[in-house]
This record gives C-alpha cells, structure tokens and sequence, in this order.
C-alpha cells in the first residue's frame, strides 16, 4: 500500500482518522507522526484508510 497518503499529511485528526477506520486515538496519532506505518495496520484498518483517502482525495 502506498505510504505516502494525503491523509496523513495532516488533513485531519487523530480523533477522525480513529473514528472513521477504527482505530485508537492513540494509534492514528502515532500514524500521523510517522511512529508507526500504515503497514503495520490490521488489513481491515488498511483497506479502510485507503477508501478514505480514495473519497477525500480522489
């Protein structure tokens, strides 16, 4: 998957990439200061954020 997704960039927040996709706040926090990959996402939560990216970036 691509790592580099205009949603991480800092379009939105923790609190709504963790709502939408399902994850902790901690973790898309994490995401969004380049802590962890979104490689290291569950499958579901990767397939997920790339919808997302797909319906806010495309």
């Amino acid at each position: 998957m691509e790592t580099d997704l205009n949603i991480l960039k800092g379009n939105l927040t923790a609190y709504q990439i963790s709502e939408a996709i399902g994850i902790s706040i901690e973790e898309a926090a994490d995401l969004l200061e380049q802590r962890i990959t979104v490689a290291s996402l569950d499958e579901e939560s990767q397939e997920k954020l790339k919808q997302l990216e797909a319906v806010l970036f495309d």
